[in-house]
């Protein structure tokens, strides 16, 4: 059993609900009380068995509860909600641990023109859909990559949160005293980014001292700042306002980047990272050859930082919704294409289009364009990157049956995503879904490198 990420600000986020929930006991009225949750299950099947080392069947269990207090007198609102994970491993007699974690918990203090909140808080900023653009207070869990839309992939942080209400705008404040990075794997598993490459190599007929050298290749994080230090503090504001029958947000963030950048610490980590990047038989004998030392062996996990400039938009335009973000980012990070480390400034931009039909179709389409200033040859990206997705939905049976069909297409690197879902709501909370997903794409590119791992998946789910 394993209880997650107790670290000191969760505490103290924890016992200030417990103080809250002891002051409401003193009175009662003006006390309101809603809790809800949901149990949930996913049973995984790897399409094709490519390799030894994939997990062809898998089972996933989680468990949430949610609670929301409200105390009108004091004009004050605690949250509190706590999950169970679960995995196992079907014809397998192994199974992990269960691990036990505090989600959300927060204090929320309100006026007539204002709040303000702390604790463990979700924050979701920007207008497009799954799209991660704006969306960069949280970071990520992406231990099974996308099969998890971008809200459920959030994990909550620790921040302090300030929302002023202005006439005719509103403003809102988030400060993060400490970083949490996106959960990543970057070796030895189904979903991660270099997949089961380095065991690969040790189970293949490779010389003794090529797989020595191969085993110890690894990512490692830098030494953390000493307790108390605001050296990974972050930041962010957003204004908001409405003018001519459109919705507008400005933005600011200094945030460092959640996923971390493979940073090599002499130049013979050059060469580990084009072997992982491009795994030929000629790039791992440059690799050997090149005789690297336990330094250049050892990647560091950087998270540089990035100041942010950005608005969002929304409107109608006959019966569609209308809407769209951009952000430029000052100083983001890339490797050049000898895999040495840079930073370019960038812009990105989205725009997206939405409509539901009278008989329950509906469709959502967007468009993302990646323009990197002063660009020169960089790996993978292009100077221009061109992105769209579409997601296509039809209810039936009174709205109980949903089929569903997400696509994702990366114009620029031809790779690409797909995702039908078929859903059956049985009434009482409890539907059933069936759904997959298929990639494919060079494996250099996003979608490309897990063109391995298409999957189908069986899931329950029941609300409560």
């Amino acid at each position: 059993m394993r209880y997650l990420r107790s670290a000191t600000w969760s505490k103290i986020s924890l016992i200030a609900v417990i103080m809250a929930w002891a002051l409401s006991a003193q009175a009662a009225d003006g006390i309101s009380y809603k809790a809800k949750g949901f149990i949930f299950g996913r049973a995984y099947q790897d399409v094709e068995d490519d390799t030894p080392f994939e997990k062809q069947e898998d089972l996933e269990m989680r468990a949430r509860l949610e609670n929301e207090l409200t105390l009108s007198r004091w004009n004050t609102r605690v949250f509190l909600s706590a999950e169970a994970r679960g995995e196992a491993l079907f014809n397998d007699k192994t199974a992990k641990d269960a691990d036990f974690l505090l989600r959300e918990a927060y204090l929320e203090l309100k006026s007539a023109s204002s709040a303000f909140a702390i604790g463990r808080q979700v924050v979701t900023w920007g207008k497009l859909d799954d799209i991660v653009l704006l969306d960069r207070v949280n970071p990520q869990d992406y231990l099974r990559f996308i099969m998890y839309n971008k809200q459920e992939r959030k994990e909550p942080v620790f921040m302090f949160r300030y929302d002023y209400f202005g006439n005719g705008f509103d403003v809102e404040t988030v400060f993060l005293p400490e970083f949490r990075a996106s959960n990543v794997n970057y070796f030895g598993s189904d979903w991660a980014v270099y997949d089961h490459l380095l065991q690969e190599i040790d189970a293949g007929a490779y010389p003794e001292a090529t797989k020595a050298t191969v085993r110890k290749i690894r990512s490692q994080g830098k030494p953390a700042p000493s307790s108390g230090s605001l050296k990974n503090a972050q930041g962010g504001l957003r204004v908001r306002t409405r003018a001519k029958d459109v919705d507008w947000g400005f933005y600011y963030m200094n945030l460092l980047h959640s996923i971390a950048t493979l940073h090599e610490q002499n130049p013979g980590g050059l060469a580990v990272k084009k072997f992982l990047n491009f795994p030929t038989l000629d790039n791992l004998a440059a690799l050997i050859n090149s005789a690297p030392n336990d330094d250049a062996l050892a990647l560091e996990e950087e998270h540089p930082r990035m100041h942010m400039l950005g608005f969002d938009w929304e409107t109608v335009a006959g019966e569609w919704g209308v809407r769209g973000e951009a952000g430029y980012f000052i100083a983001h990070p890339y490797l050049r294409d000898d895999m040495s480390y840079t930073e370019r400034d960038t812009l990105i931009t989205g725009i997206g289009a939405d409509y539901t039909s009278a008989n329950n179709f509906s469709v959502n389409l967007q468009f993302i364009e990646t323009y990197i200033v002063n660009y020169k040859p960089l790996f993978p990206e292009e100077e221009f990157g061109h992105q769209g997705t579409a997601t296509l939905a039809k209810d039936f049976l009174r709205g109980n049956l949903n089929c569903s069909l997400k696509h994702t297409f990366n114009i620029s690197y031809h790779d690409w995503m797909l995702n039908p879902k078929l859903t059956y709501k049985f009434g009482n909370g409890l539907e059933v879904s069936l759904s997959g997903f298929i990639f494919e794409g060079a494996p250099s590119t996003i979608f490309g490198r897990y063109s391995s791992q298409d999957t189908v998946f069986l899931e329950t789910k029941l609300h409560f």
